[in-house]
């Protein structure tokens, strides 16, 4: 290294200051552009959020006027106020599978009013009947006398429920409930957002017995994580579990957890918190949203970015060293040339090299020549003018 012409050092240090800057510069640009991403997947959380209310709100209005049309059927009526569960079963199960096949509704119940209250009739399940009901939207229906809708969790799941009171000639005659299974609802809202949806749920609000019986022992994931279980997804059971905190104190806004990379996708995550109909805060709704091609803009342009903060660099490094070159190692080379011609034919003097660059070599060279003669280096006198 002592041997290399000092311009080889200046332009090796210029250049290892120059990959110093571009390698900064692209940290730097990195560091911005992830917090880009976390300000895009709080962004598209906040979207998921909306559009996860105004579906739920698309899909409560659709149960609300089912129902309106519902009450307006005399055979139901009659039935339901004659309480002949048979001839009510009769009329109402040829409507539920239309209502189940072109409008995914999962649960058509006939409640009886008074204390308790309880189920007279459920079309999905007719062999299930005269159980106490004790739910937040039917209780609504029956403090209200209007419409009681809303998320419902039942032993073992989520179900969207709306519930009206039926009145006839000012009496109440009972209730009417439908419901759509969670399941179905998130694969609804993936299927208009694109996204993908997984649920969780406190344990505390949920029967393990019934969950255990549902599942089997094959499936049951009861066990996975002591506070809250998985109930439903849309195509993802993986990672569902890894947000490490309390859903009960969740944030409205919901929190981002980074973004995953699976199967060649880039995946933006997050968990909102989920409130039942009572306004309970009992899970949270984990989301995936795909930002594939966004993801692969950002790591292209990150790539050039580095490229270009790279080209800079070294282009500024080369800019100072020609600047250098021109201002100071091409005067040094002339004057290095003047002294070795001026020291021609001298005696060496008592030098010693001590490095073998451009700078080592003047340096031996004026030990060589000595100290100034008479007169060299001093003032010449000023001829007087006459």
């Amino acid at each position: 290294m002592r041997s290399l012409p000092v311009e080889v050092k200046l332009a090796l240090a210029l250049t290892v200051v120059a990959v110093a800057v571009a390698a900064a510069g692209a940290r730097v640009t990195n560091a911005t552009i992830e917090r880009n991403v976390e300000a895009a997947a709080a962004v598209s959380l906040r979207h998921a959020a909306e559009g996860f209310a105004s579906e739920e709100h698309a899909e409560l209005d659709k149960l609300a006027a089912t129902l309106d049309a519902l009450l307006a059927n005399p055979e139901l009526r009659d039935a339901f106020a004659a309480r002949d569960r048979r001839r009510l079963l009769a009329a109402a199960a040829p409507i539920f599978e239309v209502m189940r096949e072109r409008d995914g509704i999962t649960h058509f119940y006939f409640h009886l009013p008074g204390e308790p209250r309880t189920v007279f009739l459920r079309v999905h399940l007719p062999e299930l009947f005269g159980d106490p009901v004790e739910r937040a939207t039917l209780r609504r229906a029956e403090e209200t006398h209007e419409l009681g809708a809303g998320k419902e969790l039942g032993k073992t799941a989520f179900a969207l429920r709306a519930v009206r009171p039926w009145i006839v000639g000012g009496k109440t005659i009972g209730y009417v409930e439908l419901g759509q299974d969670f399941e179905r609802f998130l694969r609804d809202m993936k299927a208009r957002t694109g996204d993908d949806f997984g649920l969780l749920v406190k344990k505390k609000f949920l029967d393990e017995r019934a969950w255990s019986a549902v599942l089997g022992p094959r499936q049951n994931t009861w066990n996975d994580r002591a506070d809250v279980v998985a109930v439903d997804s849309t195509a993802f059971t993986d990672g569902i579990l890894d947000y490490p905190g309390d859903v009960e104190t969740l944030p409205e806004d919901g929190v981002v957890l980074g973004h995953v990379e699976r199967g060649g996708r880039a995946l933006l995550r997050g968990i909102l918190p989920v409130r039942d109909a009572a306004g309970r805060k009992v899970g949270g709704l984990v989301v995936l949203h795909d930002f594939t091609p966004q993801h692969a803009a950002l790591e292209a342009g990150m790539a050039r970015l580095g490229g270009a903060f790279l080209g800079v660099a070294l282009a500024g490094g080369a800019a100072v060293f020609a600047l250098v070159h021109l201002l100071v190692f091409r005067r040094l080379g002339r004057l290095r040339r003047s002294l070795e011609a001026r020291g021609a034919g001298l005696p060496a003097g008592a030098s010693r090299l001590r490095s073998a660059d451009e700078l080592g070599r003047l340096e031996a060279l004026f030990e060589r020549l000595g100290p100034p003669g008479p007169g060299e280096g001093q003032a010449r006198p000023r001829t007087p003018e006459r």
